[in-house]
């Protein structure tokens, strides 16, 4: 439900702005406005209340919204009105350059909306990424559809197509977007190119998360073990790797990587279980794999008494609670926990139920009464001091802050071009992964985070005014790129062929929406019944 809170929130405060800026620049040039909607009211509306010669109201399809102008050929295909005379108030009576700012008003305040938010969120939370040159000091690890693309864990990349990007998050959107990547390999460049085909398998399978920061293995711990095909694992929850076939290792990609080279073999592995070593056999698979992530799940090891809180999810049980930034957790219930995972495992088994929080706050021991989630979880994330932070925070001022949103939402414009032009391309196969506001929400985070919903806001408005650039009849680039013809040409569309093109772009808009809302409900129904 907080999910679908969000995106509903979410997508009330951009339909609202963007037919606002359609509004407000319409009633400037007089032109009658007379319909303003939150979503589509196809058939019926929610709410709707006349206020002097605009009805104002709430539609039931959370798909968009509308302004429907006097003497215009839009989304309601009112042709009747167009059979009459111009009228002053109308909009087919303005002048060309009106009608294009018209059409530009929504795409103007989704831009402005963008800049704004971003301006809060730097001057109130930071500017926030992960660094680039932080997370890869001791070089990249890959998952299997970048191992496959030619890539292998230890890499650095350097540039995607000749430009280097300080902020990780973006290097990995460059790689996936760009064709030319250049590593740093044992201290030698390389260039590697992604296919089309690499780029189909890395989005089907992994999308970003097909690179990522390298592990040291004394800092993975198995969290759980889920049996395959009713065999029992030979591991344990809890059990930390240590040595593959009387091999001790650093990274943990070194261990997987090694197990390549067993393919078939039955090997010895060394666990610390319980803080003592055990040893187990281990049967690896033809592909050289032991189901890691398949039934064996991992988690990051972490020591209680090194670790502090993070970050508090406001709203969370956590919140409630009271617990703060820089606690020391040390357990509840007057039990003491030396690992995060076996914290974890504890706290799962309080699910739902009243608990003690025991915690160091400074130099002074606290208990809080805490209410632990249904799912387990208490809504904190926990930092080790031990391990290494990749993380800029930049706390800029309003000045600072001003130019950085206006740098950022260029950016986010240059991004959306790129991936249109990779969905485009047929065989990276990207336009199975559009997504439609189901998939979006299901995507969303399950906790109510203010400074997520702005970021998330601001990224989504750029999407927006982007789309609606888009030179399709029936968004705004179409009626724009109209008018823009007329004010070249001298001529215009006659109202019957206005009406075919608005309804040929009809047709496109809405077999998108029936295709993408189609799949991600399939998707959403077919998690449910698995």
């Amino acid at each position: 439900m907080i999910q679908l809170g969000q995106i509903l929130f979410i997508l009330s405060v951009l339909v609202i702005l963007h037919e606002f800026g359609h509004y407000i620049t319409a009633r400037m040039f007089k032109v009658k406005v007379e319909k303003f909607y939150l979503f589509i009211d196809a058939g019926f509306s929610l709410l709707k209340k006349k206020i002097g010669d605009t009805e104002w109201g709430i539609g039931w399809l959370p798909i968009g919204g509308y302004v429907k102008l006097a003497g215009m050929v839009d989304e309601s295909m009112d042709m009747e009105q167009m059979k009459q005379e111009p009228q002053p108030w109308e909009f087919r009576s303005k002048p060309a350059w009106q009608r294009l700012i018209i059409m530009l008003g929504g795409i103007i305040v989704n831009v402005l909306l963008a800049w704004f938010l971003y301006t809060v969120v730097y001057t109130t939370y930071g500017q926030k990424y992960v660094s680039t040159d932080k997370i890869q000091e001791n070089g990249l690890s890959f998952g299997e559809t970048g191992l496959n693309a030619g890539f292998k864990n230890g890499d650095k990349i350097l540039a995607v197509d000749g430009a280097y990007q300080p902020r990780f998050n973006r290097m990995v959107l460059d790689a996936l977007l760009g064709d030319n990547i250049e590593i740093e390999r044992n201290g030698e460049k390389k260039t590697i190119v992604l296919s089309d085909e690499n780029k189909a398998q890395i989005l089907a399978k992994e999308g970003r998360d097909f690179v990522g920061a390298r592990n040291l293995i004394s800092q993975v711990v198995i969290d759980s073990v889920a049996p395959v095909k009713n065999k029992p694992s030979v591991f344990m929850a809890g059990d930390k790797l240590q040595m593959l076939n009387n091999k001790s290792f650093v990274y943990f990609d070194e261990l997987t990587d090694e197990l390549k080279n067993h393919k078939g073999k039955t090997v010895p592995v060394t666990v610390l279980r319980k803080d003592a070593p055990v040893t187990v056999s281990l049967t690896i698979d033809k592909d050289g794999e032991v189901g890691f992530g398949e039934n064996i799940f991992l988690a990051p090891s972490a020591d209680m008494a090194a670790s502090s809180v993070d970050e508090v999810v406001p709203g969370s049980e956590a919140d409630k609670a009271k617990l703060q930034e820089k606690d020391i957790i040390l357990g509840f219930n007057n039990r003491v926990y030396e690992s995060y995972f076996d914290f974890t495992s504890q706290l799962k088994l309080s699910a739902d139920k009243d608990v003690t929080l025991n915690i160091l706050r400074g130099t002074q021991r606290m208990n809080l009464p805490a209410h632990v989630g249904k799912n387990g979880k208490l809504g904190f994330r926990l930092k080790s001091n031990n391990q290494p932070s990749y993380e800029i925070v930049n706390k800029l001022s309003v000045a600072q802050a001003f130019p950085e949103a206006v740098k950022e939402s260029w950016q986010l414009l240059i991004y959306n071009v790129k991936q249109f032009k990779l969905i485009l391309r047929p065989k990276t196969e990207a336009y199975k992964h559009v997504k439609s506001p189901v998939g979006i929400a299901r995507a969303l985070p399950d906790t109510w985070n203010w400074e997520f919903i702005w970021n998330f806001t601001a990224l989504f408005s750029i999407g927006l005014a982007f789309m609606n650039l888009l030179p399709i009849p029936g968004l705004d680039g179409g009626h724009a790129l109209f008018t823009i013809a007329e004010m070249i040409t001298g001529k215009t569309l006659s109202e019957k062929a206005m009406g075919h093109v608005q309804t040929a772009g009809m047709i496109i808009l809405l077999t998108l929406m029936v295709l993408t809302f189609g799949k991600d409900i399939y998707q959403l129904v077919a998690d449910k019944l698995l």
